[in-house]
């Protein structure tokens, strides 16, 4: 019988971690998660901002929440947007139900 993975190793800027998976985490997303802070990390080292490991991985940790906001602000707009157009769409289409049905009514008095 298998055991269920429980953590999963990964590497971040040169060293090994082994990371615990917590409820609803796979291995994979885990991995993808440790690239992205290992690619930060690289980023900021290759930029010749940080003097220490400490400040690099820092420095890497406040870019990418930098992207995060960006990203939270731009699907707060895309989400307004998109109500904006639902709620204008479903006026139009009362609107034109609105007159097919009286329309109907019209060709039936007559």
């Amino acid at each position: 019988m298998l055991k269920p993975v429980t953590s999963v190793v990964v590497n971040i800027h040169g060293k090994s971690y082994d990371i615990a998976l917590g409820p609803g985490q796979t291995p994979e997303g885990v991995r993808q998660v440790a690239q992205l802070v290992d690619e930060g990390m690289r980023e900021v080292e290759t930029s010749g901002q940080a003097s220490s490991a400490l400040q690099t991985a820092v420095l890497a940790g406040l870019n990418l929440v930098d992207v995060l906001f960006k990203l939270q602000s731009e699907y707060r707009t895309a989400e307004s947007e998109i109500g904006q157009r639902a709620s204008r769409l479903a006026s139009s289409l009362g609107r034109l139900l609105e007159q097919d049905q009286l329309g109907i009514l019209d060709q039936r008095s007559r």
